[in-house]
C-alpha cells in the first residue's frame, strides 16, 4: 500500500518503505550524485541508506513529515526523495531538501519536489519557516531554491560543519507569492 503524502503533475511523494533500500542505495551509492549531498558528498553504502529510510518511516510517523520517496506518476518508478526534516536530524528549524538519481536530474523534478514539499509543509502541515542549504557551487539547487520562492540569505558556516548558502521561505512569504500568481 503506498501513502502518498502529495503529488505535483508529474511526481507522487510518499512514505518510504523498506523495500526503496535497494534502488535508492543504487542512486545514492553513486559518488558523482552525491557530490553536492551530506558533509563530505561521499557515496552511501546500502546500510547507511537502510538506516536513513528506517529513520524517516519512524520520522513520519512520529512528526508526519521525512525525506519522502518521490515517484513518477506516470510509471510509479523510484527517482530520489524529497520533503522536510529537521536541521541535521535535530532541529529546532525545518529544512527542505531533494536528491534524485543522476539519470533523473536536467527534468525540473528538483523544483517540482521543492514545490510540492514546500506547499505541503507551509499549507497542510502548518510550518511557518523552512530553510534550505546547498554548497555555494551548487548552482542547479540554488536556482530551483529561488524558483519556488526561497530568499538568498547569504553564506553561512552554521549548519552541518561546513559552508554552506542558506535559503528561507516563510508561510507568509508563501502565501504572497501565491496570491501574486493567482492576481489577488
Amino acid at each position: 500500500m503506498t501513502e502518498t503524502i502529495t503529488q505535483s503533475e508529474r511526481l507522487t511523494l510518499r512514505v518510504p518503505r523498506v523495500e526503496d533500500v535497494d534502488v535508492l542505495a543504487a542512486y545514492w551509492g553513486d559518488a558523482q550524485t552525491m557530490k553536492y549531498i551530506g558533509k563530505g558528498g561521499e557515496a552511501w553504502t546500502r546500510e547507511m541508506v537502510q538506516q536513513r529510510i528506517e529513520g524517516a518511516i519512524e520520522r513520519q510517523r512520529v512528526s508526519g513529515y521525512c525525506f519522502w520517496v518521490v515517484e513518477l506518476r506516470e510509471t510509479g518508478e523510484v527517482i530520489g526523495q524529497g520533503g522536510i526534516v529537521p536541521v541535521a536530524n535535530q532541529g529546532p528549524e525545518i529544512e527542505l531538501g531533494y536528491r534524485l538519481g543522476r539519470k533523473h536530474w536536467g527534468k525540473g523534478y528538483a523544483t517540482e519536489i521543492a514545490r510540492a514539499s514546500a506547499k505541503h509543509a507551509l499549507e497542510t502541515l502548518g510550518i511557518d519557516r523552512l530553510i534550505a542549504v546547498s554548497y555555494p557551487e551548487n548552482a542547479g539547487s540554488r536556482r530551483v531554491l529561488l524558483k519556488v520562492g526561497f530568499e538568498d540569505r547569504g553564506i553561512t558556516d552554521r549548519y552541518y560543519d561546513t559552508t554552506c548558502a542558506l535559503y528561507e521561505l516563510t508561510r507568509e512569504r508563501w502565501d504572497a507569492l501565491r496570491a501574486d500568481q493567482s492576481g489577488g
